[in-house]
């Protein structure tokens, strides 16, 4: 790819949790990109330090982010792929849960939940703590392997970032509102 290409910035934090069983929690992070995408700086995966609350539902986890792509084409969006794990009182850990989320396209800055669910746990399962968990993480970027899933909802995941933008317009892409051609 040339020094012109197009590049994407994503920067900002995992802000924190809610909602989830237990007050102690870390999470591991992934960023997926199309084939025609290329990581310039920054990591793609990463897990957050363990964090606790005691006095409210919102675990505070102010993990950074900044990451720096090139890319070819608009087609591989960045998607975010959050794994959320409980910490117990005895230092035991489950699955919290998963989550995916697109990141906006048009640049800006935004703050979003990622809903997260789990596979349902057996009745077994919820008396000695422990949660199935998927042996292919892949499996949730691929929606056509999904289906045929018992699973049960858990927590939020609150996303802070900025997303900008360079060098679309040279090829002729508008992926915003503004007019770029006209600068």
């Amino acid at each position: 790819m040339s020094a012109d290409s197009p590049q994407v910035f994503i920067v900002g934090k995992i802000a924190g949790a809610t909602n989830f069983n237990n007050s102690s929690i870390y999470v591991k992070y992934f960023f997926r990109v199309g084939d025609h995408w290329k990581k310039i700086s920054g990591q793609e995966e990463g897990e957050t330090f363990q964090s606790s609350s005691q006095h409210s539902k919102f675990v505070p986890l102010e993990h950074p982010i900044d990451l720096n792509y090139v890319t070819k084409a608009v087609r591989g969006w960045p998607k975010l792929l959050v794994e959320v794990w409980e910490v117990d009182d005895h230092g035991r850990n489950s699955l919290g849960g998963y989550g995916l989320s697109s990141l906006p396209i048009e640049p800006g800055e935004y703050q979003f939940d990622i809903p997260c669910w789990r596979p349902e746990a057996s009745f077994f399962d919820k008396l000695i703590g422990a949660y199935p968990e998927l042996v292919h993480r892949d499996l949730l970027f691929s929606g056509e392997s999904r289906f045929g899933f018992k699973v049960e909802s858990t927590g939020n995941i609150h996303i802070e970032l900025a997303i900008i933008t360079k060098d679309f317009h040279l090829h002729g892409v508008q992926i915003s509102n503004r007019n770029y051609l006209n600068q």
